[in-house]
């Protein structure tokens, strides 16, 4: 069959490009919308090879038709994910600990800042007032 001079050799011939694609190549893209953006099954899959160590970085981005450190950033979520998944239950993540952390330097620092303000009413409160000078 062809398609503006170009011949099909084994699967579909685009018509904007000239370039070849596969049957499944050239239905995925049409349902797609917009390139470089794939479903959370494409990119769980990405993930999962690249975790289990069936494809490379490179292939996958190749495959899926994004950058490179799309997919990186795929598998970052992914461990992120894992990591809040597998922490449920066992404690509290890091930002709340940072934030516990943050609150209790604050209140300590507060206390501080009472107590010197206490201390500085008493004395103030108690020193002698020089005669002939008004005291308020």
């Amino acid at each position: 069959m062809a398609k503006r001079g170009r011949t099909e050799v084994m699967g579909v011939v685009s018509a904007e490009t000239g370039a070849e694609r596969s049957e499944a190549e050239s239905s995925t893209d049409e349902r797609r919308g917009r390139p470089g953006r794939r479903s959370v099954e494409e990119r769980a899959s990405a993930v999962l090879e690249l975790l289990s160590g069936k494809a490379s970085v490179d292939q996958l981005a190749r495959r899926f038709g994004v950058h490179p450190t799309t997919v990186e950033k795929w598998q970052q979520d992914a461990l992120d994910g894992m990591a809040v998944a597998l922490r449920q239950g066992s404690g509290k993540s890091s930002r709340e600990i940072e934030l516990e952390k943050r609150v209790k330097d604050l209140e300590r620092a507060f206390t501080d800042v009472a107590i010197k303000k206490e201390l500085l009413e008493r004395f103030l409160s108690q020193r002698p007032t020089v005669p002939g000078k008004w005291s308020k």
